[in-house]
């Protein structure tokens, strides 16, 4: 049996895909249920919202692919095994200290703003997330990268990473439909600002090659890359981050503002667990409201708003086929905010992310970095480079949302607001 289909005409939902697909899935799926296909020329898509059906597809990865053909499977398969690489857990734990520095550069250069003066939080974050990467995934110390260019500013990379659109693709649609869309051509400000990061990863590589650290990604990449790929692959890694890092931990201070009695519940925790110092890898288990919050973050805010899966042979879920080498599409952002799935989906309430709570859970709701063998590599340093900013950062300092700013999420962004986010910032006592 085939699932419903919404009538419209290919080029209404091609609009819908590119222009504004959030509210276009979560309109389809009021309308047409939890499952529904729709066709782009020969392509059948099939998009999936029941958690159990969704369960069913993570679960099954030797059917439901990344890519539509083993051979891009495979290249996608290789590109990420050295990536992985950089994602053990022993390397993750070795970070934190990185991490837990940068939040507290951060809280130096907060506090040395005029009082009252107004500050984009969102651009705050990307430099302090970029920082950590410059010391991680690149393996490059700071000093030595400013030692070496004295000129380069932190600051213009973090605001070219936003207008330089598709760095890396978290645009799902494009990324895994572009052979059946309009070609995408970036404006003259995307290129020029695309150019700008790829002179950046140039001198991040060359203060790496004065200075190499052996067994890194860096390594390994320069070892065996010619140089341009080398740049691309550091660009790819760039973009990957910063789409992945900056997003939550940036929602995270507009929503504690916006919800006072949930930031004063985690000042107590962090005033009883850390006591004014920063955080490190052992606080991590201690800080379980903290991990609640970033976890609330995540479901309202997901930086990834959609995944996309090849089905390589016929399947049939809740008794609606899913042919041979057609397409499922999952979104987070259609299942975090259902009602069916959350009690009061659109209301900030960490407390749904007790043990108890959890247990309840049916099926996959909830899949911020998606499920299953392809799932994301960077996880756990995404949960704990959060909690470990959050808790370090949030003991001091109390951010105050300017009233009557437009936040509402860029989905080729990974949902960030195209104009950051600005408000004013309380130092507590």
């Amino acid at each position: 049996m085939k699932a419903p289909s919404p009538q419209l005409a290919e080029s209404e939902i091609i609009d819908g895909l590119v222009k504004n697909p959030l509210s276009f899935f979560t309109g389809l799926t009021e309308k047409l249920g939890d499952h529904f296909t729709f066709k782009i020329g020969d392509l059948e898509i099939n998009f999936i919202n029941d958690p159990l059906a969704i369960e069913a597809v993570f679960e099954d990865g030797d059917n439901y692919k990344k890519k539509p053909d083993d051979t891009s499977e495979q290249g996608y398969l290789g590109m990420m095994s050295g990536i992985c690489a950089m994602f053990t857990p022993e390397l993750v734990n070795s970070y934190t200290s990185c991490m837990s520095a940068a939040a507290e550069r951060s809280v130096d250069r907060i506090k040395s703003l005029e009082e009252g003066k107004d500050l984009d939080i969102f651009h705050e974050m990307m430099l302090l997330t970029l920082e950590i990467e410059i010391e991680t995934l690149y393996s490059v110390n700071l000093e030595h990268l400013i030692g070496d260019h004295p000129d380069l500013d932190l600051s213009e990379v973090c605001r070219n990473l936003m207008f330089a659109d598709r760095v890396y693709g978290f645009d799902p649609v494009y990324t895994g439909l572009s052979d059946h869309l309009p070609e995408f051509t970036r404006n003259a400000q995307s290129q020029e600002a695309r150019n700008y990061l790829v002179n950046f990863l140039k001198k991040v590589i060359e203060t790496f090659k004065k200075y190499p650290k052996e067994k890194t990604l860096m390594n390994y990449l320069t070892d065996n890359l010619p140089e341009e790929k080398l740049v691309d692959t550091a660009l790819v890694i760039l973009g990957a981050h910063h789409e992945v890092a900056v997003p939550a931990i940036s929602r995270v201070w507009q929503l504690l503002s916006e919800n006072p009695e949930v930031e004063s519940k985690l000042s107590t925790e962090l005033s009883t667990v850390l006591s004014g110092r920063a955080a490190t890898q052992e606080d991590l288990k201690d800080l379980k409201y903290t991990h609640m919050v970033m976890h609330e973050v995540r479901r309202l805010y997901p930086c990834v708003w959609m995944v996309m899966r090849w089905s390589r042979e016929e399947r049939q879920i809740n008794n609606f086929v899913i042919p041979k080498d057609s397409v499922v599409m999952m979104s987070q952002w259609v299942s975090h905010r259902d009602s069916s799935h959350f009690v009061d989906p659109l209301v900030f309430n960490p407390e749904r992310w007790t043990d108890e709570a959890i247990q309840r859970l049916e099926g996959i709701p909830f899949f911020p970095f998606s499920k299953g063998i392809r799932s994301c590599a960077g996880e756990q340093f995404a949960e704990m480079q959060d909690a470990l900013i959050l808790a370090t950062m949030a003991q001091s300092l109390r951010f105050n949302l300017e009233s009557n700013q437009d936040l509402s999420p860029l989905a080729r962004r990974s949902n960030a607001p195209q104009l950051g986010i600005r408000g004013t910032v309380t130092l507590k006592d």
